[in-house]
């Protein structure tokens, strides 16, 4: 299965890479909204982690998302992010993602979380 994360921060996007790429996930990683953007429509991917505070603007996670829910995307997207209010978490769904994760997080739940996700769109 095939992993995009859209995460500014090298160190964060390293990290996820790694443990997802141990998991056995293919992962491309991704700096900004506008490259997250061009490899989304490129590739078929299985799930999108996206960041919202990226290059682009404080939002910009948020408007790739919806943005890439309004061209048809219909892979699950999660987004991982420090912005952690009830009003963050409620735009975060509202803007197309299926789950939302605030950091720092535990990769265990990370990885129960993307395990749920993947379930369910595959059901679906």
């Amino acid at each position: 299965m095939r992993v995009l994360i859209v995460e500014d921060d090298p160190h964060i996007a390293e990290l996820l890479r790694d443990g997802l790429t141990e998991d056995g996930y293919d992962c491309d990683l991704a700096r900004s909204a506008a490259e997250g953007a061009e490899l989304a429509r490129l590739f078929p991917y299985s799930l999108l982690l996206l960041d919202v505070m990226l290059p682009e603007g404080i939002d910009a996670g948020y408007h790739l998302g919806q943005r890439l829910r309004e061209e048809g995307l219909t892979a699950p997207m999660m987004y991982l992010t420090a912005r952690g209010t009830v009003e963050d978490r409620v735009e975060g769904l509202e803007a197309g993602g299926d789950d939302y994760l605030v950091k720092p997080f535990e990769v265990r739940e990370l990885e129960a979380r993307i395990s749920t996700l993947l379930r369910r769109h595959r059901r679906a």
